[in-house]
């Protein structure tokens, strides 16, 4: 079955189709989320968290991309956030770290906004182009296996990736270099 048709029927209370989806795709999802969190009681919550949500609120979500480029982004920002989160519980709880706790927080936030910039600056990329480089960095697939999904040649879909990473590149120097300075600022203070 297609993706978008299984959008729809999972939008439409299809249980069976969302279970299905479900257990096909948990593993790939989970494992990506424990290579943020290295904790797989966290990493278990967090994409259960998201499909919940999906088969909750699934005919109020619109998703532009695919479904499981959507659940990739979900997991991803979601295990970034409870990084986060854990990072400044621990920060609360030692006094290991000479880091001011505003400093900390300015840097939390400059993170997540320079993570929200990223997913925008991806979803302007051309729509093969997108598609390809999230297939390549959200689903972790290999050129040729891309190349063989899309029936395009591995040449196309390395340019596809090249051309992503360059505008890419272009949409957030400035902000990084933003970042880095800042990162470089905290850690002399």
């Amino acid at each position: 079955m297609k993706e978008g048709i299984i959008w729809r029927n999972i939008q439409q209370k299809d249980l069976e189709t969302f279970e299905r989806y479900y257990k096909e795709h948990y593993k790939r999802f989970f494992l990506m989320s424990c290579k943020y969190l290295k904790n797989t009681a966290q990493a278990e919550e967090i994409v259960n968290d998201v499909f919940l949500k999906i088969w909750e609120d699934g005919p109020k979500i619109i998703i532009e991309t695919s479904l499981k480029s959507y659940i990739y982004k979900a997991v991803i920002n979601r295990s970034i956030n409870a990084l986060n989160k854990n990072k400044r519980e621990l920060l609360q709880h030692t006094d290991l770290v000479n880091i001011p706790e505003e400093s900390y927080e300015l840097r939390q936030i400059e993170e997540n906004e320079l993570m929200v910039k990223l997913y925008a600056a991806i979803d302007q990329l051309p729509e093969k182009c997108r598609q390809v480089f999230e297939m390549s960095r959200f689903e972790e697939l290999k050129q040729q296996e891309i190349a063989d999904k899309l029936g395009i040649s591995i040449k196309t879909v390395k340019n596809h990736i090249t051309l992503a990473l360059k505008q890419l590149g272009k949409s957030i120097s400035a902000n990084l270099m933003l970042l880095l300075l800042v990162f470089k600022f905290l850690l002399r203070h």
